[in-house]
C-alpha cells in the first residue's frame, strides 16, 4: 500500500501538471489572438482624401497600377512592385534608370491611353493616376478598383509622394523617403560652396526648336531645392517657353544642362552652330551637360530627383 505522504505528493504533482497545461493553452490562444488581430489591423479598411474626393481601401493594396512613371517611379520607391503600368509610348520600354525595379510589371498602355481592359484583367486592389491626364476616365476605373489620383505631375511632385505613400498605407517609408533627399540637398549645399550662386539653365532640345523650362517643372523644382538659382530668362513661373534661333541668349546660363527625346537634334543641327552659341558664358567655360531625359524630364518621382541630384555632384561638385 502506498503511504500517505506518497499519495498526497502525487496529487500534487498531478494538480500542478493541470495548472501547468492550462496556462500554455491559454497563452498559445492568446497568441494566436494577438496574431489574428495584427493581420486584422493591416488589413483594415480606411479613407483616403484626393482631389476627386474620398476613396475607401479596404487594407494595404498588394496589386496595384500605376498610370504615369511619376506613380511608377513613387511605388517602387515604397518598397511595392506595381502588378501593371503605363510607359509614355506604348512601344517603349520603362526607364532604364529603373530597369532592375520592374521585371513583371505589365505594360497597360501609354500615360495618356491606359488599357482599360488590361487593367481589369489584371483585377488591381488599387490605382494611382493624375486628374491632369485621367479625369476623364475616373469613374471607369473607380468600378474596377479604388482609384486615387494627384492632382497633377511634375512640380508637385513631394505632394504626390505623400499622398501615394497614403494610399499604400506607407505614410512612414513616404516621409523617409522625403527626408533623405532633404538631407542629401543639405550635404550637396555644404559641398557646393563655390558653386552656390550658380544660374543653371535648363534646356530641352527638339526637333525644331530649345524649350526652356521655367520654374513649375519638375527638374527646376529640384534645382530651386538645391538651393541653386535660375537665369533671368528663365526664373518665371510657368513649365517652358519656346525658344528660336534668334532668342540663344536666352538659352545661357553659369552652366546649362540639357536633355532631348528626339534623334534628331536642333541644338547640334542648328545652335551649335551659330556664332551667337559659342558667345554664350556657360559654352565659353565648358560647363554645357548633357544629362537624362528620362531622369530630368520624365522621372517626375523620388528616385528620379535622386538622379538629377546625383548629376549636380558630378558637375558641380568636382
Amino acid at each position: 500500500m502506498l503511504s500517505k505522504n506518497r499519495v498526497f505528493l502525487m496529487l500534487f504533482c498531478s494538480i500542478f501538471l493541470a495548472i501547468f497545461l492550462v496556462a500554455c493553452s491559454s497563452n498559445e490562444e492568446s497568441s494566436q489572438a494577438h496574431g489574428k488581430g495584427a493581420e486584422s489591423n493591416s488589413s483594415k479598411e480606411y479613407t483616403v482624401s484626393h482631389t476627386m474626393g474620398e476613396t475607401k481601401i479596404p487594407g494595404k493594396p498588394r496589386k496595384v497600377v500605376v498610370l504615369d512613371s511619376g506613380a511608377l517611379d513613387n511605388t517602387l520607391a515604397l518598397g511595392v512592385k506595381p502588378i501593371g503600368a503605363t510607359t509614355v509610348f506604348i512601344d517603349e520600354p520603362f526607364p532604364t534608370y529603373i530597369k532592375d525595379q520592374v521585371e513583371g510589371v505589365k505594360n497597360v498602355g501609354t500615360t495618356d491611353q491606359p488599357n482599360l481592359e488590361t487593367i481589369a484583367g489584371l483585377k488591381p486592389d488599387l490605382i494611382l493616376g493624375s486628374k491632369d491626364i485621367h479625369e476623364a476616365i475616373y469613374d471607369k476605373l473607380s468600378k474596377i478598383a479604388p482609384t486615387v489620383f494627384v492632382e497633377e505631375l511634375g512640380i508637385t511632385w513631394k505632394d504626390n509622394l505623400k499622398l501615394q505613400a497614403e494610399a499604400l498605407g506607407k505614410v512612414a517609408e513616404g516621409d523617409k523617403l522625403l527626408d533623405d533627399y532633404k538631407k542629401r540637398l543639405d550635404n550637396f549645399k555644404e559641398e557646393n560652396v563655390k558653386n552656390n550662386n550658380s544660374k543653371i539653365s535648363i534646356l530641352r532640345v527638339r526637333t525644331d526648336h530649345i524649350a526652356a523650362y521655367l520654374k513649375d517643372s519638375f527638374s527646376s523644382s529640384v534645382i530651386q531645392d538645391a538651393g541653386l538659382l535660375r537665369p533671368s530668362s528663365q526664373d518665371k513661373n510657368g513649365l517652358s517657353v519656346k525658344l528660336s534661333e534668334e532668342q540663344i541668349d536666352q538659352m545661357d546660363g553659369d552652366e546649362i544642362f540639357w536633355f532631348t527625346r528626339d534623334e534628331q537634334s536642333f541644338l547640334n543641327d542648328k545652335i551649335m552652330k551659330n556664332p551667337a552659341w559659342k558667345n554664350l558664358n556657360a559654352v565659353k567655360e565648358n560647363k554645357v551637360y548633357q544629362v537624362s531625359d528620362e531622369t530630368w524630364l520624365t522621372g517626375l518621382g523620388v528616385q528620379a530627383a535622386n538622379h538629377i541630384i546625383d548629376d549636380l555632384y558630378k558637375y558641380l561638385v568636382k
